[in-house]
């Protein structure tokens, strides 16, 4: 009996052990419809993440092509906006910020676009002013502080905040002109090397005044902030000392607009007017030869001239009579393209009164108020003779500007009271 049963056992059990089992059709069709869904799925999302197309319109400003293509990492990364640099009404695409900024902080983008008009006339100018009065329009907007690009961190942090504003509701569902305020530009080497790198369509506005109400303001706007200052303005003639900011070089207007190259600078006269070489005596002038020649001969004079437009306005027009106002405001809207008529409102005639630490018509300033008359001399012939001959310079109200220019080379106090 065991010998009959035993091998009859174990190939029952070598059989079960090596049989495999088939799928049925029915799993094979499930098994082949989880991948097919799987591969879908994948599909899809890819096509899901694919941004928008970019705008058809030839006209697009300030993009480059491979930042349309790029997948955005956030909703606001890819957004278009109407120009506010041009005329026309072509498409800007904002690109996303990463693309303007590398990760070292510097800047690898076109940012040319963030900005399209500056405010940067000499301190004391009626900067703050015309802040104040193009913030009054909703065409307009400047930043509420001064903003100044004296250093790579200052322009790091511009185009942060600038981007920002760019894609803010408020600003990008209509046409705004973005702008900042930063008296003092045309001193600094380094603003003026950022303006005509990053920034050369953007509009100048400039505000000047008679050197020796110049000053007096200034020297009392230093004093109130309780800068420490000299007590005798007789140690404030020539150069700026350290980090002083108030000194009667400093009231040279037409050597810092110089600086923007739009003037040929190849007359002597007009040198010599730059240097106010014919009020020098035999020291100062052998001094100022020196410079001029350094001046001449440096690189940044033997290049082309900022392509930037400079709108140009004298403090005391804001101060007279409406024709004046409304010339200047007519001047200063058609200069944005500011579309709206009435989006600009009349300028007020005013008058500040601020405490004064010195009265500049004291005797005691006498040498002082007389080389700043000089000073304000050359600067007014030169401004005639030679920037306002540039078609990109604009003058707001030319007739009364150009009566203000002449009044520079009198001494406002010959006729004043002293007090």
């Amino acid at each position: 009996m065991s010998s009959t049963h035993g091998p009859i056992h174990i190939k029952r059990v070598v059989v079960c052990e090596g049989r495999r089992r088939q799928p049925s059709s029915r799993q094979l069709i499930l098994f082949y419809f989880l991948i097919l869904t799987f591969v879908i799925f994948k599909c899809g999302s890819y096509l899901l993440r694919r941004p928008p197309p970019p705008p058809s319109s030839s006209s697009s400003l300030n993009v480059n092509k491979s930042t349309t293509t790029l997948p955005p990492s956030r909703k606001e990364e890819i957004t278009a906006i109407t120009n506010t640099t041009t005329d026309d009404n072509s498409i800007i695409i904002i690109p996303p910020l990463k693309d303007l900024i590398g990760k070292n902080g510097k800047i690898i983008g076109d940012i040319s676009w963030m900005l399209d008009f500056a405010i940067i006339g000499f301190p004391k100018c009626g900067t703050s002013f015309m802040k104040d009065y193009l913030n009054q329009t909703e065409e307009t907007f400047v930043y509420h502080r001064e903003f100044c690009i004296k250093k790579p961190s200052d322009l790091k942090r511009f185009v942060e905040t600038y981007h920002e504003l760019h894609l803010h509701p408020k600003y990008n569902t209509r046409t705004i002109k973005f702008g900042l305020k930063c008296p003092g530009v045309l001193y600094r080497s380094y603003d003026m090397k950022i303006y005509e790198k990053y920034f050369p369509k953007t509009k100048f506005i400039v505000g000047i005044r008679h050197p020796i109400s110049w000053f007096e303001s200034f020297y009392n706007y230093q004093m109130v902030r309780n800068v420490s200052m000299p007590q005798s303005t007789a140690t404030l003639v020539g150069k700026c000392d350290d980090d002083q900011k108030v000194c009667t070089d400093r009231a040279r207007f037409h050597a810092a607009l110089a600086r923007l190259r739009k003037t040929p600078l190849l007359e002597k006269e007009e040198i010599d007017l730059l240097f106010g070489i014919r009020y020098e005596n035999q020291q100062q002038h052998q001094q100022r030869r020196q410079q001029q020649r350094r001046f001449l001969n440096s690189r940044n004079m033997q290049r082309n001239g900022f392509p930037n437009q400079l709108l140009l306005y004298e403090v005391r027009q804001l101060h007279q009579n409406n024709d004046t106002t409304e010339a200047i405001s007519e001047t200063l809207r058609k200069y944005l393209d500011i579309q709206q008529d009435d989006n600009l409102p009349p300028i007020l005639s005013y008058k500040n009164v601020k405490p004064r630490a010195i009265n500049i018509c004291d005797d005691v300033h006498a040498n002082v108020r007389r080389i700043l008359v000089e000073h304000g001399t050359d600067a007014a012939v030169w401004i005639k003779q030679y920037l306002m001959k540039n078609p990109t310079v604009e003058i707001a109200s030319p007739e009364s500007f150009g009566k203000l220019l002449d009044s520079w080379s009198v001494d406002p106090c010959a006729n004043k009271t002293k007090s």
